[in-house]
């Protein structure tokens, strides 16, 4: 089974399993969005995140990339994080929001000074919140080049991080799930046309 192949049965799982919504949503970033990506509920289907992840893992292996410590965001990214490197063998961090007010008071829990991490997180949307997250590594001199998601919602999170030389990737983006879903047949064209419309506002 070819990797693309197996892509699209992830995005038809990932629907089926109500992780991919159609209606009316307000966004983090306070945009009105069509659709919305809920990975919340993804460790609750063992199998299917398996092999999230172990796409995930092959995607990265293929690029031979070369890191120390897996990292994820508060909160969502964490789990995702500590899934990847156990599979992996690597050390993880994860990086808090904003600092804990009480013990240590740390941005950052684990070892990341002088170490090359990898950023993981589910859905990428501005890039804010990764953006934000290099920073806070880099000035605990972390090295970072790399972040990964699983969905790429394509609102600029890509560009954002670029502009600090990082680069984004992911495993499925929004382009790839309104393709698959259209050509399944498995949602309407109505709504399918008020995403694509979306996304061209987006990027005028």
């Amino acid at each position: 089974m070819t990797a693309k192949h197996v892509i699209r049965e992830i995005i038809v799982e990932l629907y089926k399993k109500n992780m991919i919504k159609f209606g009316k949503y307000m966004l983090s970033s306070g945009r009105k969005s069509p659709y919305y990506i809920d990975l919340r509920i993804l460790p609750s289907y063992p199998s299917l995140y398996r092999r999230i992840m172990g796409e995930l893992i092959n995607n990265i292996e293929g690029e031979g990339l070369k890191y120390d410590v897996v990292a994820g965001i508060e909160t969502s990214g964490i789990i995702h994080a500590a899934y990847l490197g156990c599979l992996t063998n690597k050390p993880i961090a994860y990086i808090r929001k904003k600092v804990k007010e009480h013990g240590t008071k740390k941005l950052i829990e684990g070892i990341v000074e002088n170490k090359r991490v990898l950023i993981v997180d589910d859905v990428s949307t501005t890039g804010n919140t990764l953006y934000n997250a290099v920073l806070t590594l880099r000035e605990n001199k972390a090295i970072v080049e790399k972040a990964y998601v699983i969905i790429d919602r394509c609102e600029g999170a890509r560009e954002k991080l670029a502009s600090i030389n990082v680069e984004l990737k992911s495993l499925i983006n929004i382009y790839d799930i309104i393709r698959v879903l259209e050509e399944e047949k498995l949602v309407n064209r109505e709504k399918i046309e008020a995403v694509k419309t979306y996304l061209r506002n987006i990027t005028k």
